[in-house]
């Protein structure tokens, strides 16, 4: 078997010429002073580790930074789910440097804070504007099918007929920081959202171009043209920016099936014994219904034109049949009117009869009764809206008019007696406090209620003291 080191080649070679043992001793000094220069010349030899063109330090073992980012890579891949890949080039320079001091634990925890991690994903473009990042294996029909369908209402009585995304979509290879990588289901969401959300920053978006490896060993300076690692393309922006959120037009489609009613119609029959003031309903009148279907086009779901398509009676409306009097209503009232409020009350100071006050507030407890001041018809009985509920009675050659109550005890038509109980004091309407508020008005010859300042009030006072 042939000799493997040069040591025991030299020894068998001055034994095959029989040299004397001194002589052997000498040559084999010399050959450990050999090894030993080159060991030491070699040592001086340290790899500069540079991260986009800056000196970070110095390690003696290029795998000691080679296998602490692939360490670092692969975890960070584990943890989102993806691919990672460092995010700035790592250069290794061989270069001599003697007594050079090596800093492999300050450059991996440099690498670790400035490295910066990144993923291969599809950058959406709407109408050529980038969006937002969406897994690498993400296909663009499946996208703007989800956005499609999340417009689409099928419940009820809508249904969606068609769901068009109207703006243009297109994807585009990237490299993008892990956390800016949305699912499919997430991007829809957004995209459909009225929210603003989160936009991604122009700063994170980088191109696919990696023209070598991540790691480029070489000897030399920087300047060597060897000198390579990864290129950003065209989506390298202005970091100060961020890109604008942007959301897809979604125009649909939608059948719209309601029920609508149909307002029954009214026939009127005369009856000269009945007051004017009368009425009777001979048949109850009851609406009909009609379904009706629109056409309805939405615009990202906000409605923006709306057609009928189509319609059908369900059920056929009841006329209704009414008797209405058309006979004066009589004069029955004495002209002279007793105090409207039972049990007394006092007028409230400052609420008089005057030319802007038409009328005496009467200040009285809740509920008290408000009685006729004289015997009449109820021409009214109902609510407005500052007077409250209210009474208007004629009782001839005049109107007497009870507003804000708390309940009305007549209904129209009614032929009431002086003193009877018609109401209770409330505070409805445009009021402060329970009172009544109490007017007497002069009839105008026409012996009908048309406007409510028809015929011109007069003070209260006149006809009776507090």
């Amino acid at each position: 078997m042939e000799p493997k080191s040069v040591f025991e080649r030299v020894k068998l070679s001055l034994e095959a010429k029989n040299i004397r043992a001194p002589h052997y001793m000498l040559i084999a000094l010399i050959c450990v002073i050999t090894s030993l220069a080159v060991l030491e010349y070699s040592s001086n030899y340290v790899y500069v580790v540079m991260i986009d063109d800056r000196e970070i330090g110095v390690v003696q073992d290029a795998s000691d930074v080679e296998l602490f980012v692939d360490d670092l890579t692969e975890r960070c891949g584990e943890l989102y789910g993806m691919h990672i890949k460092p995010g700035k080039k790592i250069a290794l320079i061989k270069e001599f440097r003697p007594e050079s001091e090596t800093q492999t634990e300050t450059v991996q925890q440099t690498i670790r804070s400035s490295l910066g991690l990144l993923t291969d994903a599809k950058i959406l473009l709407i109408n050529g504007t980038p969006a937002l990042a969406l897994p690498e294996d993400c296909e663009l029909d499946l996208l703007i099918t989800s956005l499609a369908a999340a417009y689409s209402r099928n419940q009820g009585n809508v249904t969606t007929l068609e769901s068009i995304v109207t703006d243009e979509l297109t994807l585009e290879s990237a490299r993008v920081e892990p956390s800016e990588v949305s699912t499919v289901e997430e991007a829809v969401a957004y995209l459909a959202s009225s929210n603003s959300g989160k936009p991604m920053q122009a700063s994170s978006l980088t191109g696919t171009t990696n023209r070598g490896s991540f790691f480029s060993r070489y000897s030399g300076n920087l300047s060597s043209p060897t000198h390579s690692g990864f290129i950003p393309n065209e989506y390298v922006q202005d970091t100060s920016q961020s890109i604008e959120p942007a959301f897809v037009n979604v125009r649909t489609l939608e059948e719209l099936t309601v029920r609508e009613p149909i307002p029954f119609a009214t026939e009127v029959e005369y009856d000269e014994e009945m007051w004017i003031v009368q009425k009777d309903v001979l048949e109850e009148g009851r609406d009909g219904t009609k379904e009706i279907t629109y056409h309805i086009t939405r615009e990202s779901g906000v409605e923006v034109a709306r057609s009928k398509v189509g319609e059908k009676v369900v059920e056929e409306p009841v006329t209704q049949l009414e008797v209405h009097g058309t006979a004066q209503v009589p004069n029955i009232g004495s002209g002279r009117f007793i105090w409207p409020v039972e049990d007394g009350g006092e007028i409230t100071p400052g609420r008089g009869f005057s030319e802007w006050h038409t009328g005496i507030d009467i200040a009285a407890d809740l509920g008290r009764n408000i009685l006729a001041a004289d015997s009449g018809v109820v021409w009214f009985s109902g609510r407005g809206g500052s007077q409250g509920n209210y009474i208007i009675i004629y009782h001839g050659s005049y109107w007497t008019l009870y507003l804000h109550n708390e309940v009305n005890l007549v209904n129209k038509g009614d032929q009431v007696e002086k003193g009877e109980v018609i109401g209770r004091v409330g505070s409805t309407g445009r009021s402060s406090g329970p009172h009544l508020h109490f007017e007497i008005r002069m009839d105008d010859g026409t012996g009908e209620w048309l406007g409510y300042y028809q015929h011109k009030p007069i003070d209260p006072l006149r006809f009776f003291n507090p």
